[in-house]
């Protein structure tokens, strides 16, 4: 038994791997070091094998140096989307630094044994917490549905208003990053600022107090608890971002 492949077929397929390949090393949680290599290029293997029957019927490149150009234009585009799905997601890592940096135990620093990385604790914990929701909700099928849907808004040709919005997009999701991630950890940044005022007033009120004994080891409770009852809104959260991820790739799901 013979495979035939056309050569518009062959040539849209070596595209979209490219696409693939920088889009997988950048995405969450597909760039995970933990995530063994060949894993990886099998996913994006997979992905562009699907994806090329979107490609083949776009204007393909002739010459050499069409050839060359297209295969950097796929490769950012890539890494564009990557790095949008990466935004919104991370930002539930970064609301775990910023309850470390206010609760105070972001002085130890741990290794992350996912990114193998130093992370505060609670970054790491949000962290390991985010991939688990990611695998286990369904939401990785949600950012894969995605990029495969890039493939039908943004083939072969990147005309300058495509251009002009993915600046545009990226501009916003910067934004967006940082609202998250600060809405994210409000409630509990909230909850360690009113423990802290407390403290302040208690200093106030009895000096004979050395509220340095107690203040640190009630500011690490009150953060234990807080983070406890907030890990019932997080999957939600991670819902919500990873869905605002993927309308992001050109009108994904």
């Amino acid at each position: 038994m013979t495979l035939s492949l056309s050569p518009d077929f062959v040539v849209a397929l070596a595209l979209a791997f490219v696409r693939a390949v920088a889009w997988v090393s950048i995405c969450p949680p597909f760039s995970n070091p933990a995530i063994p290599r060949m894993v990886k290029i099998s996913l994006a293997g997979s992905l562009a094998f699907y994806a090329a029957g979107y490609l083949q019927h776009d204007p393909l490149p002739q010459s050499n140096a069409q050839v060359i150009v297209q295969i950097v234009i796929q490769a950012l585009v890539g890494l564009v989307l990557g790095y949008v799905v990466s935004l919104f997601v991370s930002a539930v890592a970064a609301a775990g630094r910023l309850i470390d940096l206010f609760s105070g135990i972001n002085l130890p620093q741990a290794l992350d044994p996912l990114s193998l990385i130093q992370s505060s604790i609670f970054g790491q914990f949000y962290n390991l917490v985010l991939t688990a929701l990611l695998f286990t909700s369904g939401a990785v099928f949600v950012i894969v549905a995605g990029f495969v849907a890039s493939f039908k808004a943004v083939g072969t040709s990147l005309p300058p208003t495509t251009l002009a919005t993915l600046s545009q997009v990226i501009t916003g999701d910067v934004v967006t990053f940082f609202a998250a991630a600060a809405e994210i950890a409000a409630p509990l940044i909230a909850v360690l600022f009113g423990t802290q005022v407390v403290l302040a007033l208690l200093a106030k009120a009895a000096p004979q107090i050395n509220v340095f004994v107690f203040g640190m080891p009630l500011q690490i409770i009150m953060a234990l608890v807080g983070v406890s009852v907030s890990m019932v809104a997080l999957p939600n959260d991670v819902t919500t971002l990873v869905g605002r991820a993927a309308s992001q790739l050109f009108g994904g799901p």
